[in-house]
């Protein structure tokens, strides 16, 4: 386990780089140990839940029915690990993303002389961004 408490090598490989490209959008989970609908998250997250449990972000708690639907629906939960990578990349606690400030959600923007960050919005030079990834200026 990591200092911060969130174990390492137990997610899979694709979780970490997709958290931090969608970080801002992830934080519209609900805290872990709640039980919730796909109804109650944005539409965007809610058409993505099976690929969020492929990456083990969430998980499918039970099927619930109701009066009101006519198929059951499952309950979902936010899994308490992938939270808290969230909340660390937004909260600029993870520092091993491709940007120099430690995200890596690029945003490659017309009229920006440089690579913005999705999630704090700072703009970096190319050259920066290329000896962050360990390349040559």
């Amino acid at each position: 386990m990591s200092a911060g408490g969130v174990p390492r090598g137990n997610a899979p490989d694709n979780q970490l780089p997709f958290i931090r490209r969608n970080a801002t959008l992830l934080a519209e989970l609900p805290e872990p140990g709640e039980h919730w609908l796909a109804e109650q998250i944005p539409d965007e997250l809610a058409n993505q839940l099976i690929g969020l449990e492929n990456k083990e972000i969430v998980t499918s708690v039970k099927r619930v029915t109701s009066s009101k639907w006519k198929k059951p629906r499952c309950l979902w939960e936010t899994k308490p690990d992938a939270y808290q990578q969230i909340h660390d990349v937004l909260e600029g606690t993870d520092r091993d993303g491709l940007l120099p400030c430690g995200h890596s959600a690029i945003k490659n923007e017309r009229g920006v002389d440089g690579i913005s960050c999705g999630v704090c919005e700072e703009v970096h030079d190319r050259d920066d961004v290329d000896l962050n990834r360990g390349g040559s200026p």
